[in-house]
């Protein structure tokens, strides 16, 4: 019997064939929070200073997140790890005569404590990132904040030793059928 990938049948999984061992990045901690930066404001572009504002959005163009510091942590292993969030938010102004753009970028560092022995590398990734609704306040186009979900990481190489199957096999790839070849007479017709 051939063992693939995917969930063992109602009856369980065989036993394995090998123990082999293995080099991975082991996942020493993972959480994932979502936090609001401040207020962000951009001057509201000459091109929209004629006609009635009749739309304002806002939309977030990047978003990313650095690793910064750590210190150690009340629990032994453990750290206080600093990371450095930034989201570039393009904010679109509608008059009655045009449509203008304007953007910019608000930071914010955010701190959480990760198992973090010696050996092991912090990273962190924006997951989303959406701007609250915008407003026009004092010539400045502005948005109470950017919602930013990320998640937390620290992780380092690490060889584990596993049960195994053996190593995977690739299964037939599943194609498109090819077009005709050729896909039409090669040659002339000939007059008869």
């Amino acid at each position: 019997m051939a063992v693939t990938p995917g969930p063992c049948p109602s009856t369980g999984c065989p036993p394995p064939t090998e123990i082999d061992c293995i080099l991975v990045d082991k996942v020493y901690d993972y959480c994932i929070q979502s936090d609001t930066t401040s207020q962000l404001c951009a001057p509201l572009p000459d091109t929209c200073a004629t006609g009635t504002v009749t739309g304002i959005s806002c939309t977030v163009t990047g978003a990313n997140c650095s690793f910064q510091s750590s210190t150690p942590a009340a629990t032994t292993n453990y750290i206080n790890a600093t990371f450095l969030i930034s989201a570039t938010v393009q904010f679109t102004i509608t008059t009655t005569v045009t449509t203008c753009t304007t953007s910019a970028t608000v930071t914010m560092l955010k701190t959480v404590t990760l198992c973090g022995p010696s050996g092991t590398t912090q990273s962190c990734t924006v997951v989303s990132a959406t701007c609250l609704p915008p407003a026009i306040m004092d010539g400045n186009v502005c948005t109470p904040g950017v919602v930013i979900c990320s998640t937390f990481s620290s992780i380092a190489p690490t060889q584990l030793l596993v049960p195994t199957y053996g190593t995977c096999s690739p299964a037939p790839c599943v194609t498109l059928p090819l077009p005709p070849c050729p896909p039409g007479p090669l040659f002339p017709q000939q007059c008869f």
